[in-house]
């Protein structure tokens, strides 16, 4: 359609679809009309229209603040998962063969593919590195006495419940229906054990420019009573 005017028409082959799938047809196109949209002028009256801010300087000042956080988010999360992937690595972790062999049936079973062997492999390196990973962060817990606040636990609630177009109560509900209140909680947990470490470490972006990294690191929140499972 690219660089057709109104009333020009073009003439094309495509597969086709429905009953006649395996065969192919010719299309017709006519243009009709050309519409071009028009944005409205940046300036200040746009920056009240579309925004809380009085100036366009306010919206872009805002907008800017904005990328900076979300691209340190972004840094963060890339740290993080370099950070637990280092420290897999140079670790010895045994995760008894059993345990393996149970996730590994039960993921090819719900997938109806036991006897996909090639598959298999992949999910058994994948278990045994998510085990290998709880692990490790359950051990860093009990060493750091790391423990979740009913504030820390409500946020995750919000951000996740979200993802489900949920409101956090009724995620929290079916959670509770599902039984999976403490593995919530242990993944919580393992999450700020592991921002815990991240915390310690000094992370540098590709130009040797040192990346402060104090949203991810846990607040000194104010003394309240640890989640219990």
């Amino acid at each position: 359609l690219v660089g057709m005017a109104a009333g020009d028409t073009k003439t094309f082959t495509t597969q086709l679809v429905g009953q006649k799938d395996d065969e192919k047809g010719d299309v017709e196109i006519v243009v009709k009309a050309v519409k071009e949209r028009e944005l409205p002028t940046a300036d200040d009256s746009f920056a009240k229209l579309a925004s809380e801010f009085d100036t366009l300087d306010e919206l872009k000042a805002d907008f800017a603040e904005r990328l900076g956080r979300l691209k340190k988010m972004e840094q963060g999360a890339q740290a993080r998962d370099l950070l637990l992937e280092k420290l897999l690595a140079d670790l010895d972790i045994p995760v008894p063969d059993e345990i393996v062999l149970d996730e590994v049936n039960h993921h090819l079973e719900g997938e109806g593919r036991m006897e996909d062997a090639e598959h298999r492999a992949e999910v058994d390196g994948q278990v045994r590195s998510s085990i290998k990973s709880d692990f490790l962060l359950d051990a860093i817990v009990k060493t750091e006495d790391v423990q979740v606040s009913e504030i820390e636990l409500t946020e995750y609630l919000i951000r996740t419940s979200q993802r489900y177009g949920m409101g956090p109560e009724q995620f929290a509900q079916e959670l509770q229906k599902a039984g999976q209140i403490g593995q919530v909680v242990a993944e919580v947990t393992r999450a700020k054990a592991l921002a815990t470490v991240l915390g310690r470490v000094s992370v540098v972006d590709k130009s040797g420019k040192t990346i402060e990294l104090e949203e991810l690191r846990p607040a000194a929140a104010a003394p309240t009573a640890p989640v219990s499972e």
